[in-house]
């Protein structure tokens, strides 16, 4: 992946670390096995007599999108993205870079990004090229290896002209993937799986702190932690973990959480996910 680093998207990009960083193995485990807690009728994780769930609120302060996170989030017409996607990302012969069933080929768009680098032809677009990726393969991942659907490259256009913030669509791609994958016993997730890692050892018991401040500004001490102590955790040593968080010094509340509102409800309605 490009070193490419800029302000606006410079928080979500760290989360590509997450992806290539340390123990992938590890993380990716945690994961799985968290998957097995998962009530698709309450939307939450079940551990024993404790229900959590992500909350917008948690999600939208690890992201850290400007703008209102309660703001009703519209898709675009997807007839319309390939194109739009070309114009902004100055793709020439835009089909070149689709696959088939209409999503984008990043390695080949990664190539054209190194090959105007060599050339000295790389423009203001390259902030837009990592972006793209930062929706495609990391907010809003594929089923596929390296494609960046039709359905990501939406969501990029829609944040690229209204700077809506998306983090109520990354959750809903969450829970509808968790409902999917415990419904059917098998599916590939397809929600932004370093940002619900982040979450779930956020609230675990580790034996040195994590989260001194927050996670993006430095994670080295989450990195030690992964390495140190639950390097050698599989999915099944995950699940055994998760089974004693009700014994555990489980945090309630996040270390890196606030001064935050939390939705509670709407109108007579209690705010279920």
């Amino acid at each position: 992946m490009t070193s490419i680093t800029f302000s606006e998207y410079g928080e979500r990009s760290k989360m590509m670390q997450l992806v290539e960083g340390d123990c992938p193995k590890t993380k990716i485990s945690a994961v799985k096995a968290l998957m097995h807690f998962w009530d698709p009728s309450y939307r939450c994780f079940t551990f024993g007599d404790i229900d959590m769930t992500p909350t917008l609120e948690e999600y939208a302060q690890i992201l850290s999108f400007s703008n209102d996170p309660y703001k009703v989030y519209f898709k675009q017409r997807i007839e319309s993205t390939p194109a739009a996607v070309a114009k902004l990302l100055h793709l020439d012969q835009v089909d070149r870079y689709r696959t088939s069933n209409g999503g984008f080929k990043w390695k080949m768009i990664e190539n054209k990004l190194k090959t105007d680098k060599e050339k000295g032809k790389l423009g203001e677009e390259r902030y837009q090229i990592i972006a793209f990726a930062i929706f495609g393969l990391v907010l809003f991942p594929s089923e596929a290896t390296g494609i960046i659907s039709i359905e990501a490259a939406n969501a990029f256009l829609e944040f690229e002209e209204t700077k809506n913030n998306p983090t109520s669509a990354i959750l809903a791609k969450t829970f509808l993937s968790l409902n999917h994958c415990r419904l059917h016993g098998k599916g590939a997730m397809r929600c932004c799986i370093p940002l619900l890692f982040i979450w779930i050892v956020s609230h675990l018991e580790a034996s040195k702190e994590v989260f001194n401040n927050f996670w993006w500004f430095n994670m080295r001490p989450l990195e030690l932690v992964l390495t140190e102590e639950w390097n050698d955790l599989d999915e099944k040593a995950w699940v055994e973990k998760y089974r004693e968080l009700p014994q555990s010094n489980f945090r309630w509340k996040a270390p890196w959480v606030s001064g935050s509102s939390y939705l509670m409800s709407y109108g007579d309605k209690a705010w279920v996910p």
